[in-house]
């Protein structure tokens, strides 16, 4: 019989016991951007007597209200700083600092009740969202249009450190004529003063490039690096490019939607990069910063451009020791910008990163569904201070619970007790994939994308990632139709198209085909939209998913939190082992269950989470609690 284990690490716990009181504000609501400029809009922020350990910026974009522009144009979400000094004019001097940047996609086939939400981690800024707050939405577009939605989460905490100063070190759109002009005007060398208080820095940047009417296609499709150099000397070297377009969630669209570009994609953000310079500095001391461009020459007529937007932070210092932090769940997930891949039903995708000013080199991460079987999983890597890694976990023994939420528990950083609770623990909401019969057909109609054999293949994955089916050398202009079995259990299906221009692009000669699956026999149930560029992801089901309300006992803890004792009440309690563990893992507490309502005193015990393990004969039920 399957061991039943009930996880109920709850939201509610979460947000209102360990992240602190959550603050949201809007800003502009479905602000319509129809020509080239800016809509500012003054937003009500917190007045700065609390800290916050997370800030989100949820940028919704969707159609103006008389449509789609079907053109990319570039948008960008600023904080118009009032510094308070003069200018020579006696006019109050204006820092804008760029938040958020997102190229519009090619609009002309979205429907007008298109959205889509762009999530940014602005946590660093918190020193200019206080009190009224002047926040411009830019549209660098000549027709309309788009709409901009702003919502500020503050969650209330601690940061991984403070920060004590921002300052731009460059801003603006600039004109690549010759590489020497472009580094002259737009990338100088630059000097900072390190305040007495800051022992951290670090260098945030963002730069897209723009225009292709010339001999290389320069700056939109010309890859290039660019160098971060302090006091003259090279300490980072970043490839300025997005090289996956073709697997844009936002797809189809009208235009070369699919070409990889200088570090955007139509309809995502641009790529911000992280550069860490603590090891550079010097406190009471002033640093010189440079960024670079890798040169080129072009011919033609139209002049490269690129945007830039560069940001120096200092920091005090790190606030914790030995901490790990959640950041995001990747699969499964809800969100608009992991739509390509999800609903699945094999194995999670998180991400963690180090919280901590100690190296990280192992974490214990427990997983699940709500009300469904705990899984527990270590990860053993090496993350520096801020460094972040995605984790795949192990597969779930099922996808069954009480409520359709995925969850994850960080703890043990390092096999020592955790210094910071509010950021280990995180959920999500999400869907179950479709479930299928047993057996199905695949048809494929390749187009003429190839030489002799078709640039189009397909293949199914075990949810361990192994190889269960695969196509058969497919050639063009023909059609294909298989056949496939499967055992209970869940499966990936994936299309994949070498030239990433997927089986009816408009902007090529190879014709159209499709991807469909059918019933056998039967009618189609699927029919894959051939307009994909790089791939098709589609997760299903076959056979049956275990219902949580058939294999799963409830526990019920109350109050939690808890500061002096805590009542324990399940059907199947009673003559049941109960052990309490802290979490290092180590058993601090244990009975034998004398009725199906236990009171246990935890007045001793130290401020923190806890997890209760109740043992039957045919039942292991576990619980998390916070004693406060």
């Amino acid at each position: 019989m399957i061991k039943n284990l009930l996880f109920a690490i709850t939201l509610t716990v979460t947000i209102n016991s360990l992240a602190g009181d959550t603050t949201n504000i809007q800003v502009h609501d479905h602000a319509d951007m129809t020509s080239n400029g800016n809509y500012d809009e003054w937003g009500v922020f917190p007045d700065g007597s609390k800290t916050y350990r997370k800030i989100y910026l949820h940028y919704t974009m969707g159609c103006a209200s008389s449509g789609c522009s079907d053109w990319d144009y570039t948008t960008k979400i600023e904080v118009l700083h009032r510094t308070g000094q003069l200018d020579t004019s006696l006019n109050e001097i204006i820092e804008n600092y760029e938040l958020a940047r997102v190229i519009t996609p090619y609009g002309s086939g979205l429907n007008n009740n298109w959205e889509f939400t762009h999530i940014f981690d602005i946590t660093d800024f918190a020193s200019i969202l206080q009190d009224s707050v002047e926040i411009r939405a830019h549209y660098g577009g000549w027709s309309s249009g788009f709409s901009a939605t702003l919502d500020f989460e503050f969650i209330e905490g601690t940061p991984p450190r403070n920060v004590s100063s921002l300052q731009n070190i460059y801003s603006g759109g600039c004109s690549y004529t010759t590489s020497s002009a472009f580094e002259q005007s737009c990338l100088p060398p630059k000097m900072f003063w390190v305040d007495a208080n800051s022992t951290q820095a670090m260098v945030k940047m963002t730069t897209t490039g723009h225009g292709f009417d010339n001999n290389i296609y320069a700056a939109e499709f010309k890859p290039i690096d660019y160098y971060v150099k302090i006091d003259g000397n090279l300490t980072h070297t970043q490839f300025n490019w997005d090289p996956n377009c073709g697997e844009n969630p936002i797809y189809p669209q009208g235009g070369t939607w699919i070409l990889d570009r200088a570090n955007w994609c139509p309809g995502t953000r641009a790529q911000t990069f992280d550069h860490e310079i603590t090891n550079y500095i010097t406190s009471s001391d002033s640093v010189e910063i440079n960024v670079d461009f890798q040169s080129y020459s072009w011919s033609g007529t139209q002049t490269p451009s690129y945007i830039i937007d560069c940001q120096l932070f200092l920091y005090e210092g790190s606030n914790f020791t030995n901490d790990v932090e959640i950041t995001d769940i990747i699969k499964p997930s809800l969100k608009d910008e992991y739509s390509r891949f999800n609903p699945i039903c094999g194995k999670p995708l998180i991400k963690i990163r180090n919280y901590g000013s100690d190296p990280l080199t192992s974490v214990v991460i427990e997983y699940g569904v709500e009300g469904g079987v705990i899984h527990t999983y270590t990860w053993i890597g090496s993350l520096t201070f801020m460094e972040e890694e995605e984790v795949e976990l192990p597969l779930l023994q099922n996808w069954g619970g009480t409520k359709d939420v995925f969850q994850v528990s960080l703890s043990n950083p390092n096999g020592q007790s955790d210094e910071y609770l509010d950021n280990n623990i995180m959920g999500t909401p999400f869907e179950h994939v479709p479930q299928y019969e047993e057996k199905f057909a695949v048809w494929t109609q390749t187009n003429s994308g190839g030489g002799n054999v078709s640039e189009t293949s397909w293949k199914f994955l075990n949810d361990d990632g192994s190889l269960y089916n695969i196509s058969q050398t497919m050639y063009i202009n023909n059609q294909y139709r298989d056949t496939i079995e499967f055992e209970s259990g869940c499966y990936t299906f994936i299309v994949e198209d070498t030239d990433e221009d997927g089986l009816d692009y408009w902007n090529n000669s190879d014709g159209a085909g499709y991807v469909k699956l059918r019933n056998v026999p039967g009618t189609w149930f699927s029919d894959f939209n051939a307009d994909f560029g790089t791939n098709i992801i589609h997760n299903f089901r076959v056979g049956t998913i275990l219902s949580s309300e058939n294999i799963f006992d409830k526990l019920d803890v109350f109050p939690n939190p808890a500061t002096d004792n805590i009542r324990l009440e399940s059907a199947s309690l009673i003559n049941s082992e109960i052990k309490i563990l802290n979490l290092l893992g180590e058993k601090i507490y244990s009975k034998t269950a004398n009725s199906n309502s236990e009171s246990i005193s935890i007045s001793a015990f130290p401020n923190g989470i806890y997890t209760i393990q109740v043992q039957g004969n045919s039942t292991s039920i576990i619980q998390k609690f916070v004693k406060q």
